[in-house]
Order: structure tokens, then C-alpha cells, then sequence
């Protein structure tokens, strides 16, 4: 691990209801992209077509070019989808606010048409499920209190800036990608495949949103072995975080943890810590398993 320029944003908010409103509206308003992504990008077999990642000069969810370069976007702490030209451009953005999501999806479906791409094969459909939301009852975006869509924000920004630290030098770590599915922040980090090129050992790190194994967001570093010779036994407590075995292979950091620290830097610091220990221990595991 290498650990670069540090531009972590200060993390202040305790997580609560209306963070997890936030998050939830972020994370249905970009399966728009995911859905540009399947149905108009040829699909990948890890789905990464649907995958997105996080730009920080343009605050923004920036998901793959389709085919003539065009590329659909999400403003995260305005709710707002914008269609990129070939330059990183703004074309035009389509305001989700008051907007149900098929609505949303009809002005996307219109704007990409309107930008030369060829939306025959665009469907309001994808192949898996996310938590359900009163968005789906025909409910519209909405944005109660910018600050914390704007919180949110941060986290994505944190999360790209530490997991490109935590990577940058291991060998067959995966770029730093959003996926649509869980709407976590991730990288996979590969340490042994089979003749068919398919993996058997892998590290997972990234953020995550508030799931049935933690309600809050959280970091986590998790790890994978087919047919493991051992299983992992006696890992020493972490000083920051938690091992959360034998339930699941891995560690996880939440947020309240993390806002223990007031400064930038220290928050930065407990962050790249658990990545550093846990890192280390997985790796060591891997090793022999």
C-alpha cells in the first residue's frame, strides 16, 4: 500500500433517517445509468458495463460511453441526470426532482435519442433487485435537505480517494468502480485463478451502504477462497473496526466509528488503518488457505 495526497472531506453528520433517505434516492436514481449500461453498452461477464464511478471535479456519477461516446451521468447532491458529450461536456441535464421514475426515465430515453444515440434496445428493466422505496409506489424525487444529499456526497469522495491509496501498488487490484447493484464504492483484488481464468482467491475492500449486516455505511474488507485448505481461525481484534466471523469472511468499519475522529486527517488515518490491518491479515490468510 502507498499512501498518496490527502483530500479527505471532514466527515460531521451522525448517521440518521434522513442520510439513509438520501442514499436510498441516490442509489434508484442511478440504476438510470446501470440501465443505459446494460441494455445500450455489449455486456461484460463481471457486469461492469452497468458500473459507474465517482469524478470528483464534477461532483457527478459518470457511467460508461455508449457507443458514440455519449456518457449519462448523476449529479448525487441535486438529484439531477446529465448526458456528457465525448469530452466530459455537459449536453443537457434532466432535474429529477418531482419526477416519479418512469417519468425520469421517459426524459432520459428522450435526451439520449436527442444526443444521436440509437435507444431501440433501452428498456425501464434490469436484472437484479434493489431495496424497495417509496420511489417504486409512484412516489417523486425529492431533495428535504441538500445537506445531506451534499454529506453523501463526501462519502463517495472519501471512499475514492482512499481505496485508490489503499491499491495503488498491488498487483491485479481492479480500478475503484461504484456498482449499481449494492451502490457500493469497491475494488477486487485478485491473488490466485483457476485454467479457466476464473478467480479462487480474491479481496474485496470498499464502502458500503446500510444492508442487513450493518445500518449505517460502512468500510469493509472482505475475503473469498474456493475449497480453502483451512478455514480462518484466530485473527487478532483490529484497533479499528471489527472482525465480523465465523457470520462473514471480513472486517467492517462503520461510520459512527469513523466521526469519533474531528479532524479530516484523522479520519483519513483510522480509515487507511483498517485497510492497512486488515489488508495484511487477509493477505497472510490467502496465503496458506
Amino acid at each position: 500500500m502507498k499512501r498518496l495526497n490527502n483530500n479527505w472531506k471532514l466527515l460531521t453528520i451522525p448517521f440518521n433517517t434522513a442520510l439513509l433517505d438520501a442514499l436510498q434516492q441516490q442509489h434508484h436514481a442511478a440504476q438510470y445509468i446501470a440501465m443505459a449500461g446494460k441494455h445500450l453498452i455489449p455486456r461484460q461477464s463481471d457486469d461492469s458495463n452497468t458500473n459507474m464511478e465517482f469524478e470528483p471535479d464534477i461532483c457527478m456519477l459518470v457511467g460508461n460511453p455508449l457507443t458514440n461516446g455519449i456518457k449519462v451521468a448523476l449529479h448525487l447532491d441535486t438529484l439531477s441526470l446529465t448526458i456528457l458529450d465525448q469530452s466530459d461536456n455537459e449536453v443537457k441535464t434532466l432535474t429529477l426532482t418531482g419526477k416519479t421514475k418512469n417519468q425520469g426515465f421517459t426524459e432520459l430515453q428522450e435526451a439520449l435519442t436527442s444526443s444521436g444515440v440509437d435507444t431501440g434496445a433501452l428498456k425501464n428493466v434490469l436484472h437484479y433487485e434493489i431495496p424497495n422505496h417509496r420511489l417504486d409506489n409512484g412516489a417523486t424525487f425529492s431533495v428535504s435537505d441538500i445537506n445531506y444529499l451534499h454529506e453523501t456526497l463526501l462519502y463517495r469522495n472519501n471512499a475514492r480517494l482512499i481505496l485508490q491509496d489503499v491499491v495503488e501498488g498491488i498487483e491485479n487490484a481492479e480500478p475503484v468502480k461504484i456498482w449499481p447493484h449494492h451502490f457500493d464504492t469497491g475494488s477486487l483484488v485478485s491473488y490466485a485463478k483457476d485454467e479457466k481464468g476464473e478467480h479462487t482467491k480474491t479481496i474485496g475492500l470498499g464502502l458500503a451502504i446500510p444492508d442487513s449486516m450493518v445500518e449505517e455505511p460502512y468500510y469493509y474488507l472482505s475475503f473469498w477462497v474456493d475449497n480453502p485448505k483451512t478455514e480462518p481461525d484466530n485473527f487478532a481484534p483490529l484497533n479499528n473496526g471489527k472482525w465480523m466471523m465465523p457470520e462473514w469472511n471480513g472486517a467492517v468499519l462503520p461510520l459512527s466509528d469513523i466521526l469519533q475522529q474531528t479532524t479530516a486527517s484523522g479520519q483519513y488515518q483510522m480509515v487507511y488503518t483498517f485497510f492497512k490491518d486488515t489488508f495484511k491479515t487477509a493477505s497472510a490468510y490467502l496465503e496458506k488457505a
